[in-house]
This record gives structure tokens, C-alpha cells and sequence, in this order.
């Protein structure tokens, strides 16, 4: 399997995650909750580095 597709995959998988975190956080108001809303932002921040880094590897390739 190509460097490029697990970036991808792992892009993918980033934006699952967070958005996972980030619905658990919404449902109550508890502190723990606020950390896993939080967890998932951050994670989402990760979705275009990857995708970014998978274009790089992908363009090298050629």
C-alpha cells in the first residue's frame, strides 16, 4: 500500500474521530464532556495535514 493512501485513510479516519468526540462532548455539560468536545476540534485540525501530506507523497511519486 502507497504512503499516500494511509495518509488519506488516515485523513479520513481524523475527521471520523472527530466528529465522534465532538458529538459525545455536545450531549451533556459535565467537564469531561467539555474535554472530549474540545479532543475532537483539535483532532479535526488534523484532517488537512493529512490530506496535504498524501498530495506531497502522491506528486513525489511521479
Amino acid at each position: 500500500m502507497k504512503i499516500s493512501n494511509i495518509l488519506y485513510i488516515l485523513g479520513f479516519a481524523s475527521i471520523l474521530v472527530s466528529a465522534s468526540n465532538y458529538l459525545k462532548g455536545k450531549s451533556a455539560d459535565g467537564k469531561e464532556e467539555a474535554v472530549k468536545e474540545r479532543d475532537g476540534l483539535f483532532v479535526g485540525h488534523w484532517a488537512p495535514t493529512f490530506f496535504i501530506l498524501g498530495k506531497v507523497a502522491e506528486d513525489r511519486k511521479m
